[in-house]
C-alpha cells in the first residue's frame, strides 16, 4: 500500500502554480430584514498557490458598495481552493474563512486613510465564510504563463454579531488572470 501511494504521490522536485486572477462581481444580499440592499458592485482580486496535487491556500479581496445605509464594502478572506484539471478548463472549489469591513460612505470620505486600513470610525467589523464554485478556462499561452478568463458564483455567509448588516451575500465574478509556473 504504501509503495502504491508513493508512485502516485508528485515528485519531491514539482512545483505548483502560481494563481491570480482580477475582475468586477455583481451581487446581492440579504437576511436579517435588509431588504432593498440591491446590488452590489464590486472588484474582486485572487491569489492562490496550487499544488501539483490541485489543492492551495487562496487569498481574496474584494471591494463594493451596498445602497442601504450607502456603505462600503471590504472583504478579505483567506482559505483553501481545490482545481480539477480537465481537457480545456479547470474547475474550481473554496471555502475559506472571511472578515468583512462595512462602513458607511459618509466616515469613509472624513477618514479615507481610516478605511485603507480598517481603523476608521464606523467600521463595522464581521467574520463568517467565503464559498465559491467557479471555473478557469486558458486562452493562451506564452513561456510559463497560462493567460485565462474565470467565471466564478460565490457566496459569503456572515455570522450573527452586534453589528448590523445582512447575514449573506451573493454573487458572481468574471475575472481575467494567469497561471505562472515558475
Amino acid at each position: 500500500m504504501l509503495a502504491a501511494l508513493l508512485l502516485l504521490a508528485p515528485s519531491a522536485r514539482a512545483a505548483g502554480d502560481v494563481n491570480a486572477v482580477a475582475g468586477p462581481s455583481l451581487a446581492t444580499s440579504g437576511g436579517d430584514g435588509w431588504r432593498g440592499d440591491g446590488a452590489v458592485p464590486s472588484a474582486q482580486l485572487r491569489l492562490a498557490y496550487r499544488f501539483p496535487f490541485g489543492v492551495g491556500p487562496v487569498l481574496l479581496t474584494r471591494e463594493g458598495y451596498a445602497r442601504v445605509d450607502q456603505r462600503l464594502l471590504t472583504l478579505l478572506s483567506f482559505g483553501a481552493q481545490g482545481w480539477l484539471k480537465l481537457d480545456g478548463f479547470r474547475p474550481y472549489a473554496r471555502v475559506a474563512w472571511a472578515h468583512q469591513h462595512e462602513e458607511s460612505w459618509a466616515f469613509a470620505k472624513e477618514e479615507p486613510f481610516g478605511v485603507l486600513f480598517g481603523v476608521g470610525r464606523g467600521i463595522r467589523h464581521r467574520g463568517g465564510l467565503d464559498f465559491g464554485l467557479g471555473v478557469d478556462v486558458p486562452v493562451a499561452r506564452s513561456k510559463g504563463v497560462t493567460w485565462l478568463v474565470s467565471g466564478e458564483a460565490w457566496t459569503d455567509w456572515l455570522f450573527a454579531s452586534e453589528s448590523p448588516g445582512p447575514t449573506y451575500y451573493a454573487g458572481g465574478t468574471v475575472g481575467f488572470g494567469l497561471d505562472w509556473s515558475p
